[in-house]
């Protein structure tokens, strides 16, 4: 029998989105710009929540060194001098786009309901499954996304490696690769009963799922202009 750790891996990538055809596109340049930008907003609107479950979640937690991990880790998100959210709205605003309109931009349907489904993670289930959700279902999807497209940034879009504009793709190679780590040993630690293992693997599932569906509201919108494939009245 696979260990726990395959287990989730397993279950992670039977969904991954890095497979998604948007990402595809992007890694061969054939999105413009303004499409990429599109996804950095849903992004900015989807990481808003994501910083706020993690805080939610330190209130929760009674030990000591996942409190750690999750302040850690809002510490760098949250750093005042280079907040990742910042570094969005830079990448957003140099593909063409207002930083201002980020904030106010439309939350699509898919971006909606992965922030939705995350609150009522952090609320109704137990923190182990919630983080096991959070850590390795959504946020460890983000390192191999990355690893895809920063190449793309650079050969197809003109942007130096090392330049402001992309460091939120760049830093998150290497900080991702710690913090994925982190996420999953902890999840190992704390999962230790059946019931809980099983918990986290679901919370695993449907967090790829969910992330799955926000994708395909940023396909239809910033290709086609769609919310999503339903046919228009």
């Amino acid at each position: 029998m696979a260990s726990f750790r395959n287990q989730l891996i397993a279950m992670r990538d039977q969904r991954h989105s890095k497979n998604r055809p948007f990402f595809e596109l992007w890694a061969q340049g054939k999105l413009k710009k303004e499409q990429t930008a599109l996804y950095c907003i849903q992004h900015y609107h989807y990481v808003g929540d994501y910083l706020n479950w993690m805080a939610y979640e330190a209130s929760q937690v009674p030990h000591r060194d996942v409190k750690g991990y999750l302040f850690e880790n809002l510490g760098d998100e949250e750093n005042p001098e280079d907040r990742h959210l910042d570094m969005l709205t830079d990448y957003v605003d140099a593909c063409g786009l207002k930083r201002g309109s980020v904030e106010q931009a439309k939350v699509l349907p898919g971006t909606e309901g992965l922030q939705n489904w995350g609150w009522r993670l952090v609320y109704q289930k137990p923190w182990q499954a919630a983080l096991a959700g959070m850590f390795i279902g959504l946020e460890s999807q983000f390192l191999d996304i990355c690893k895809k497209i920063v190449p793309a940034l650079h050969r197809h879009y003109g942007w130096k490696p090392g330049a402001r504009e992309v460091r939120f793709f760049e830093e998150h190679i290497h900080a991702d690769e710690i913090h994925g780590a982190r996420g999953f040993a902890i999840v190992e630690k704390y999962c230790t009963m059946p019931e809980l293992q099983g918990m986290a693997l679901k919370a695993v599932e449907d967090a790829t799922q969910k992330r799955w569906r926000y994708m395909n509201s940023i396909y239809w919108f910033a290709l086609h202009g769609k919310d999503d494939d339903t046919p228009s009245l």
